[in-house]
């Protein structure tokens, strides 16, 4: 049996905010017609309660809120860190006696001056155990054991105007989260005990290097989809991932893809699922944003999202940290978001 799931705290210009985000998007004639929007609210699904941050101003309202208010602990594990506002409010976490924990990627450039900064505080840092061409790419928050925020938005210095998909968690999914911040610690040479598996249906934790859970669960959901797979992806390049879209698209599967256009393996791939049937677009960017997401939505009953891009890296080399979420509540509110990049971009 689960305790209570803590109820998350939700200013109302938090709210605005979110159902803003959310506003109705448009579709092809020819495609699956356009769910109708609906409100940005927590989510339960199972045992969990899940809050969707779809865009940077929602999540990084929620990641300050949730600074403010860290009691006890706070465990941040980080790819890119360069906000010196975000350091200042864990500094003064750290000052008012909350256990502050960091796992950086020590190849990442930018961060540095950030992580010394927080050291040089006292704050408890320590080094994931990169290896050549593999990075730390997990973004992962975990405030007093009790909620954790997950996804694939970086705290850098223009994250908030990319496009990344992330939820507030409460829920045994938390307690399988810090399963893996743990584990991560234990990989950088720091005990700490581990905590035991939770049980949950609705949300799986994934992981990559170690494991290969997060193509696993790619491929077979890509293979289970009867009617639509929907995708909004950074990096989308994976041969064997590839390989089941197509197959996906020329068995009647509508498959639907948005593609960051900074990145020149989106080219190709763009060009064989475009061959097979699918309908792809080229984000259009209105500024230097990236379109940073990495989301699958299956029969849009699936959800797919974390950090791993969907490339060879990101599967095998790269330390990833994806969900996999069985609810179509949120696959309607993360689809919502997607439709309005459908139907900015470009065929």
């Amino acid at each position: 049996m689960y305790g209570p799931v803590h109820r998350l705290r939700l200013p109302l210009l938090l709210l605005a905010l979110l159902a803003a985000s959310c506003a109705p998007g448009r579709t092809s004639s020819d495609y699956m017609a356009p769910l109708p929007p609906i409100p940005v609210v927590p989510i339960v699904t199972g045992a969990d309660q899940l809050l969707p941050l779809p865009d940077g101003p929602s999540a990084f309202s929620v990641i300050v809120d949730a600074l403010r208010h860290a009691r006890t602990s706070i465990d941040l594990e980080l790819y890119e860190f360069q906000r010196p506002d975000l350091a200042a409010l864990l500094l003064d976490a750290h000052d008012r006696g909350v256990t502050v924990t960091g796992i950086k990627d020590p190849s990442e450039r930018s961060s540095r001056p950030i992580w010394a900064e927080l050291e040089q505080g006292g704050i408890r840092v320590v080094a994931f155990p990169v290896e050549r061409l593999t990075i730390d790419h997990v973004k992962l928050l975990i405030v007093d054991g009790a909620e954790a925020i997950v996804g694939g938005i970086n705290w850098g210095t223009h994250s908030r105007l990319n496009h990344d998909f992330d939820v507030l968690a409460t829920g045994p999914v938390v307690g399988n989260l810090e399963r893996v911040f743990r584990q991560d610690l234990a990989l950088a040479g720091e005990a700490a005990p581990l905590p035991p598996p939770s049980m949950d249906r609705q949300v799986q934790v994934l992981v990559t290097h170690p494991g290969d859970g997060i193509r696993v669960a790619a491929l077979a959901t890509i293979r289970a989809a009867q009617r639509s797979i929907e995708i909004e992806m950074f990096v989308l390049s994976d041969r064997l991932v590839l390989d089941a879209l197509i197959a996906a698209a020329r068995h009647g599967v509508q498959v639907r893809a948005v593609l960051d256009p900074t990145q020149p393996q989106n080219g190709a791939s763009m060009t064989e699922l475009e061959a097979a049937g699918a309908q792809v677009r080229v984000y259009r960017q209105a500024g230097d944003e990236l379109l940073h997401a990495k989301l699958g939505i299956f029969d849009r009953q699936i959800v797919l999202f974390g950090s791993c891009n969907w490339s060879r890296s990101g599967f095998t080399r790269n330390h990833e940290l994806d969900l996999l979420v069985r609810d179509a509540m949120l696959a309607r509110v993360f689809l919502s978001r997607l439709e309005q990049d459908w139907a900015t971009s470009t065929p």
